[in-house]
């Protein structure tokens, strides 16, 4: 029939919780505010110990659109986002935290913006606990678009809550790896499917906590073990079209084998050669990021 109206796609928000009472309701009301008409808001909670589920469910009772899920034992972070994704029925998949606040047109300006492109995703404002406006993202790490899974070597700047993908794709990744973030997994595969787009708009405001800066020591050999599984997990996934990027992969994953002067050598001479793609998000002129790849003949480099 002529002149017919296609519905917009309907995009699921999945919120992963965890003892988020404190932030949570005025992130609700910020999701419920949003002016894209075509919603549904998926909340998976991992076992919470304070009034985080009695919140969700009253949000729940209010709002039809509004589903809470409660997990039987705790799966973590990465876990209860794919929990989050395997629920949601939505063509496309927006995460949010549970302690952020969303401007009200943000799903809408991606949503206009994303075409056929596997993943947007855009700056977002740093603030604290009380809203007070830090940095931006983009003052920190060079966001823009990406188009090769290179770039994800070892450093993100797309925040989970600041990316709207395509569900089909967020599916096709599990199941995710608990040893790296889902926001830097999602991205490095969405690549294979096309170019991530980029709005140099700031649609969240991200609350920053003290605890969320906490410093782990990690001993040499157990970083070693990790980055060597990281990029094993990166070399497997990459499609037989990417065996560059595979091929890259494993001389990483090689060069991880000790810390050796041999190992040293051959892990800066791939930062050399290949800084296009791995310093890309970093704040550094030229000179800096050939500095930063002789550096790694002394020091190993970790995610992020």
């Amino acid at each position: 029939m002529s002149g017919e109206i296609k519905p917009l796609p309907l995009v699921s928000i999945v919120m992963a919780t965890y003892n988020g009472a404190k932030f949570l309701e005025a992130q609700l009301d910020s999701l419920l505010a949003q002016t894209y008409p075509n919603i549904e808001i998926v909340a998976v909670d991992d076992c919470s110990k304070d009034n985080t589920v009695e919140i969700l469910e009253r949000y729940a009772a209010r709002h039809s659109h509004i589903r809470v899920f409660r997990n039987a034992s705790n799966l973590g972070y990465t876990k209860n986002f794919e929990k989050a994704v395997s629920v949601a029925v939505g063509e496309f998949i927006s995460f949010s935290d549970q302690d952020d606040i969303w401007a009200p047109e943000k799903t809408t300006q991606l949503m206009n913006a994303i075409g056929d492109h596997p993943m947007i995703y855009s700056d977002s404002q740093l603030v604290t606990e009380d809203l007070q406006p830090l940095k931006k993202h983009s003052e920190l790490k060079n966001q823009t678009t990406f188009d090769n899974c290179l770039y994800f070597t070892s450093d993100d700047c797309i925040a989970g809550h600041s990316l709207i993908m395509k569900r089909s794709i967020a599916v096709a990744a599990m199941p995710y790896p608990n040893v790296i973030p889902y926001d830097l997994w999602l991205p490095f595969f969405a690549t294979f499917y096309g170019e991530i787009q980029y709005i140099n708009t700031a649609f969240v405001q991200w609350r920053q906590h003290r605890s969320n800066v906490t410093g782990k020591a990690v001993d040499q050999k157990a970083k070693i073990r990790e980055m060597r599984t990281v990029y094993q997990m990166y070399r497997d996934a990459c499609p037989p079209a990417f065996d560059k990027e595979r091929k890259v992969f494993q001389q990483l994953h090689d060069s991880y084998k000790s810390y050796s002067l041999a190992n040293n050598f051959k892990r800066m001479q791939l930062y050399l050669k290949y800084r296009r793609y791995f310093l890309a998000m970093k704040k550094r002129n030229e000179f800096r990021k050939v500095l930063f790849c002789m550096k790694m003949f002394f020091k190993m480099k970790t995610l992020g």
